[in-house]
């Protein structure tokens, strides 16, 4: 159990981590992506619930 953590704790060192320009930006992208995507999701369930409603009306 210690052999792990150490391990651990030694790959952490090597890990390369994002500098707060890096982090902003890529939290900027995903924000945008995210309102782009429910934005998609929402036309495309209004659409359906309007064929739907068309269909059961015949």
């Amino acid at each position: 159990m210690i052999r792990y953590i150490k391990g651990t704790i030694e790959e952490m060192k090597n890990v390369t981590w994002l500098n707060g320009d890096e982090t902003s930006r890529d939290t900027n992208y995903v924000i945008i992506t995210s309102l782009f995507f429910s934005g998609f999701l929402a036309l495309v369930d209004l659409l359906v619930g309007i064929g739907i409603k068309f269909l059961m009306n015949k």
